[in-house]
């Protein structure tokens, strides 16, 4: 039988060398959990529990997908749906390090808060359920997430005030003592401003955000596929089409949290996105002076990927974007300047079995 001490000096090695969301640093990964897009179309590639996962001392950051309705509250992990252990797998992967988050929305999260008070009424309720919360109704029982995530692909009503609300809630937590660290993100499209995200992002109501993961994919004008080392240049000069990390570091920068970390959201494989899109996936070596690029901007925080089941059947992808993260910036990658850029009651937890996509298929 092995001694207690030897399982937590075991566990706080673990928790060294596997360390979650560092907001000092630029090679943070955070991989989508719960969507199982690569075993959707091949069963072999089925998305593995959570904490099978958890082992990999190369993520930092898991985004459980989704949270997909409010109306009732409904949680939805596709294959995982019917997964008991997923409170105790969240526990596990904390021990071991990693920053784990609620994903609340998806692409066919469509229906925002009817009102501002019952904005907040379900963000304290989110916040209740799966936060530091006591009450009976817990889906991951005992466990606690490690904050949100707004995945806002469509055009919600009130979700500005939700986001404050939940933002309330975790600064007050934060504040308070508690020895748990709570993180709130986002996941915009590339094109700037996202629309979706924009009361969020800008103007007098914008909430302060630990870290952005856009989507640079399945937007054909800004995306991957346009990326271009030799010619990159300010997006004032390019009429908003083309690569535009510059763009995000300056809002980053004007932010209602100037310190928050902008990721480089990327596809885990060719078919993590939809046939009509696949030419916004880009093979490691593509991806790596795109990296390189990134890592030129102060407020570049890491890669973001979709998802865990589609980067697990890409054998050496993950490797090599963690390669390319930790490695010093690659000559092709020019030095950039960032330019100014103008400024109802619900009742209890429904697991469902329908499988969301995390992004629409954009043409734009």
């Amino acid at each position: 039988m092995i001694s207690t001490s030897i399982l937590l000096a075991g566990l706080l090695g673990a928790s060294k060398a596997l360390a979650g969301f560092d907001p000092g640093s630029s090679d943070n990964i955070a991989i989508y959990w719960g969507q199982n897009s690569a075993g959707v179309s091949n069963t072999a590639q089925s998305q593995k529990s959570l904490g099978e996962y958890c082992k990999n001392t190369e993520v930092n950051i898991i985004p459980i997908a989704f949270l997909s309705s409010f109306n009732p509250i409904q949680v939805d992990l596709s294959n995982m749906n019917t997964d008991k252990n997923i409170g105790d797998d969240i526990t596990q992967c904390q021990a071991a390090g990693k920053t784990i988050l609620l994903s609340i929305g998806g692409a066919t999260f469509t229906t925002g808060p009817s009102s501002p008070e019952q904005a907040q009424q379900l963000a304290d309720q989110v916040w209740s359920m799966f936060g530091p919360g006591d009450g009976d109704n817990r889906p991951f029982g005992k466990a606690v997430v490690d904050g949100f995530d707004l995945d806002i692909e469509s055009p919600l009503p009130n979700i500005g005030t939700f986001a404050a609300r939940l933002r309330e809630n975790m600064d007050k937590a934060n504040s308070g003592g508690s020895k748990q660290k709570f993180y709130l993100s986002a996941a915009p499209q590339c094109p700037f401003p996202d629309q979706n995200n924009k009361v969020m992002l800008q103007g007098d109501h914008a909430v302060a955000f630990d870290f952005v993961m856009v989507q640079f994919y399945n937007n054909p004008q800004c995306d991957g596929r346009v990326f271009d080392a030799n010619s990159s240049s300010p997006a004032s000069k390019r009429d908003n089409n083309g690569f535009n990390m510059d763009q995000w570091d300056q809002w980053a920068h004007s932010s209602k949290n100037p310190n928050v970390k902008v990721f480089l959201g990327i596809p885990g494989g060719p078919t993590a996105v939809s046939a009509s899109q696949k030419a916004s996936y880009q093979a490691p070596d593509k991806l790596s002076p795109i990296i390189a690029y990134c890592k030129k901007f102060s407020s570049f925080g890491g890669v973001m990927v979709w998802d865990m089941s589609q980067v697990w059947a890409n054998k050496g992808f993950l490797d090599a974007v963690a390669s390319d993260l930790k490695g010093s910036p690659a000559t092709n990658a020019k030095t950039v300047t960032s330019r100014n850029v103008p400024a109802s009651p619900i009742n209890g937890t429904v697991v469902a079995q329908k499988t969301r996509a995390h992004q629409r298929d954009w043409n734009m």
